[in-house]
Protein backbone atom coordinates (compact mmCIF):
# COMPACT_ATOMS: atom_id res chain seq x y z
CA UNK A 1 0.00 0.00 0.00
CA UNK A 2 1.40 3.56 -0.90
CA UNK A 3 1.22 6.91 1.04
CA UNK A 4 -1.62 8.14 -1.35
CA UNK A 5 -3.92 5.03 -0.72
CA UNK A 6 -3.03 5.24 3.04
CA UNK A 7 -4.04 8.84 3.12
CA UNK A 8 -7.04 8.63 0.62
CA UNK A 9 -10.62 8.44 2.27
CA UNK A 10 -12.58 8.93 5.29
CA UNK A 11 -10.78 8.09 8.44
CA UNK A 12 -12.66 5.85 11.14
CA UNK A 13 -11.44 6.87 14.84
CA UNK A 14 -10.61 3.34 15.44
CA UNK A 15 -8.49 3.96 12.08
CA UNK A 16 -6.56 6.79 13.05
CA UNK A 17 -4.00 4.84 15.05
CA UNK A 18 -3.19 2.72 12.89
CA UNK A 19 -3.04 4.54 9.61
CA UNK A 20 -0.95 7.10 11.15
CA UNK A 21 1.88 4.43 12.43
CA UNK A 22 1.60 3.13 8.70
CA UNK A 23 2.53 6.52 7.46
CA UNK A 24 5.01 7.13 10.03
CA UNK A 25 6.56 3.92 8.58
CA UNK A 26 6.53 5.03 5.27
CA UNK A 27 7.67 8.25 5.96
CA UNK A 28 10.36 7.02 7.73
CA UNK A 29 11.39 4.34 5.27
CA UNK A 30 11.56 7.30 2.89
CA UNK A 31 14.20 8.74 5.01
CA UNK A 32 11.96 11.58 6.40
CA UNK A 33 11.72 12.90 10.40
CA UNK A 34 9.66 15.02 12.04
CA UNK A 35 11.79 16.61 15.29
CA UNK A 36 10.69 18.35 17.58
CA UNK A 37 12.49 19.72 20.82
CA UNK A 38 11.93 21.73 23.70
CA UNK A 39 14.52 23.94 25.21
CA UNK A 40 13.86 25.18 29.37
CA UNK A 41 15.17 27.84 31.12
CA UNK A 42 13.81 28.76 34.85
CA UNK A 43 14.51 32.41 35.95
CA UNK A 44 14.47 33.68 39.29
CA UNK A 45 14.70 36.96 40.32
CA UNK A 46 15.83 37.81 36.97
CA UNK A 47 19.32 35.33 37.08
CA UNK A 48 18.83 31.53 35.29
CA UNK A 49 18.77 29.04 37.58
CA UNK A 50 18.76 26.06 35.51
CA UNK A 51 18.00 25.11 32.04
CA UNK A 52 17.32 22.15 30.50
CA UNK A 53 16.39 20.64 26.87
CA UNK A 54 14.42 17.08 25.71
CA UNK A 55 13.18 15.85 22.61
CA UNK A 56 9.42 15.77 22.22
CA UNK A 57 7.49 12.52 21.80
CA UNK A 58 4.85 12.81 19.09
CA UNK A 59 1.17 11.19 19.97
CA UNK A 60 -0.57 9.60 17.31
CA UNK A 61 -3.67 11.70 17.65
CA UNK A 62 -1.10 14.46 17.13
CA UNK A 63 0.45 12.75 14.26
CA UNK A 64 -2.71 11.89 12.68
CA UNK A 65 -3.25 15.43 12.74
CA UNK A 66 -0.34 16.46 11.13
CA UNK A 67 -0.47 14.16 8.35
CA UNK A 68 -4.36 14.92 7.31
CA UNK A 69 -3.37 18.80 7.69
CA UNK A 70 -0.48 18.42 5.39
CA UNK A 71 -0.99 15.44 2.99
CA UNK A 72 -4.51 15.07 2.65
CA UNK A 73 -4.62 19.20 2.48
CA UNK A 74 -7.23 19.82 5.09
CA UNK A 75 -5.98 22.98 6.21
CA UNK A 76 -5.64 23.58 9.85
CA UNK A 77 -6.02 27.36 10.57
CA UNK A 78 -6.00 27.24 14.29
CA UNK A 79 -3.51 28.47 16.67
CA UNK A 80 -1.24 25.94 18.65
CA UNK A 81 -0.59 26.83 22.60
CA UNK A 82 2.24 24.90 24.95
CA UNK A 83 1.00 23.36 28.50
CA UNK A 84 3.09 22.32 31.67
CA UNK A 85 2.92 18.99 32.33
CA UNK A 86 4.27 17.24 35.89
CA UNK A 87 5.29 13.84 36.95
CA UNK A 88 4.81 10.99 34.84
CA UNK A 89 5.64 9.25 31.41
CA UNK A 90 3.44 10.39 28.12
CA UNK A 91 2.57 7.79 25.97
CA UNK A 92 1.83 7.24 22.28
CA UNK A 93 -1.99 6.36 22.77
CA UNK A 94 -1.88 10.10 25.20
CA UNK A 95 -5.12 12.02 24.54
CA UNK A 96 -6.48 15.37 25.99
CA UNK A 97 -9.21 13.54 27.35
CA UNK A 98 -7.52 10.65 28.26
CA UNK A 99 -3.24 10.71 29.73
CA UNK A 100 -3.31 8.98 32.76
CA UNK A 101 0.12 8.51 33.19
CA UNK A 102 0.79 12.36 33.61
CA UNK A 103 -1.06 15.30 35.17
CA UNK A 104 -1.00 19.46 33.33
CA UNK A 105 0.27 21.84 35.57
CA UNK A 106 -2.19 25.14 36.07
CA UNK A 107 -0.18 26.81 38.66
CA UNK A 108 0.94 29.90 36.15
CA UNK A 109 -0.35 33.34 36.47
CA UNK A 110 -1.50 33.56 32.72
CA UNK A 111 -5.73 32.19 32.37
CA UNK A 112 -4.78 30.54 29.72
CA UNK A 113 -1.39 28.53 28.37
CA UNK A 114 0.68 30.55 25.88
CA UNK A 115 0.20 30.53 22.01
CA UNK A 116 3.30 28.45 20.34
CA UNK A 117 4.75 31.56 18.13
CA UNK A 118 7.01 30.40 15.58
CA UNK A 119 8.97 32.20 13.31
CA UNK A 120 9.95 31.51 9.17
CA UNK A 121 11.42 28.32 8.40
CA UNK A 122 14.89 28.04 7.79
CA UNK A 123 16.77 25.63 6.03
CA UNK A 124 16.37 22.94 2.86
CA UNK A 125 17.76 19.81 2.97
CA UNK A 126 16.97 20.32 7.26
CA UNK A 127 14.17 22.48 7.41
CA UNK A 128 13.78 24.24 11.05
CA UNK A 129 11.38 26.68 12.67
CA UNK A 130 11.18 27.39 16.44
CA UNK A 131 9.51 30.25 19.08
CA UNK A 132 12.76 31.42 20.18
CA UNK A 133 11.82 35.08 19.01
CA UNK A 134 9.32 34.84 21.58
CA UNK A 135 9.20 31.51 23.84
CA UNK A 136 6.78 30.38 25.51
CA UNK A 137 6.28 31.81 29.34
CA UNK A 138 4.68 30.94 32.72
CA UNK A 139 5.10 33.04 35.54
CA UNK A 140 4.43 30.29 38.45
CA UNK A 141 2.25 31.23 41.09
CA UNK A 142 2.23 29.14 43.55
CA UNK A 143 5.02 27.43 45.87
CA UNK A 144 6.71 23.63 45.53
CA UNK A 145 4.77 23.32 42.41
CA UNK A 146 6.59 19.99 40.45
CA UNK A 147 7.11 20.64 36.82
CA UNK A 148 8.68 17.55 34.65
CA UNK A 149 8.00 19.36 31.05
CA UNK A 150 6.03 20.47 28.29
CA UNK A 151 3.49 19.72 25.86
CA UNK A 152 2.11 21.79 22.37
CA UNK A 153 -1.86 21.48 21.96
CA UNK A 154 -4.32 22.80 19.71
CA UNK A 155 -6.43 24.65 22.62
CA UNK A 156 -5.38 27.59 25.03
CA UNK A 157 -8.10 26.15 27.77
CA UNK A 158 -6.04 24.98 31.13
CA UNK A 159 -7.01 21.27 31.28
CA UNK A 160 -9.17 21.37 27.93
CA UNK A 161 -10.24 17.31 27.33
CA UNK A 162 -11.48 18.19 23.76
CA UNK A 163 -8.51 19.02 21.93
CA UNK A 164 -5.46 17.16 20.20
CA UNK A 165 -1.99 17.06 22.34
CA UNK A 166 0.47 17.20 19.59
CA UNK A 167 3.58 16.07 22.00
CA UNK A 168 5.18 16.07 25.10
CA UNK A 169 8.89 15.97 26.29
CA UNK A 170 10.21 15.63 29.96
CA UNK A 171 13.15 17.75 31.78
CA UNK A 172 15.60 15.09 32.23
CA UNK A 173 14.08 15.01 36.26
CA UNK A 174 11.76 17.33 37.82
CA UNK A 175 11.92 20.32 38.93
CA UNK A 176 10.42 21.91 41.97
CA UNK A 177 9.40 25.91 41.27
CA UNK A 178 8.70 28.19 43.81
CA UNK A 179 6.20 31.19 43.22
CA UNK A 180 7.29 34.32 41.04
CA UNK A 181 9.82 31.80 38.99
CA UNK A 182 9.82 32.09 35.52
CA UNK A 183 9.76 29.31 33.33
CA UNK A 184 10.61 30.50 29.44
CA UNK A 185 9.72 27.31 27.22
CA UNK A 186 11.29 27.67 23.43
CA UNK A 187 9.70 24.56 20.97
CA UNK A 188 12.03 23.95 17.75
CA UNK A 189 10.74 21.92 15.05
CA UNK A 190 12.63 20.41 12.67
CA UNK A 191 12.69 17.59 9.69
CA UNK A 192 15.20 15.85 7.95
CA UNK A 193 15.85 13.49 4.55
CA UNK A 194 17.92 10.98 3.79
Amino acid sequence: MNLQNLLSGDVGVADVESRAQLVARALAAAGFRPIVRHKYVCLRDGKVIWEDQAENLTTNAGLALMLSTFWKGNAYTAAFYVGLKGSGTIANADTSASHAGWSEVTAYAAANRPALTLGAVSGTTTAALDNSASPASFAINAANTAVSGAFVATSNAKGSTTDTIIGAADFAAARTMQANDQLNVTVSLSAVTG
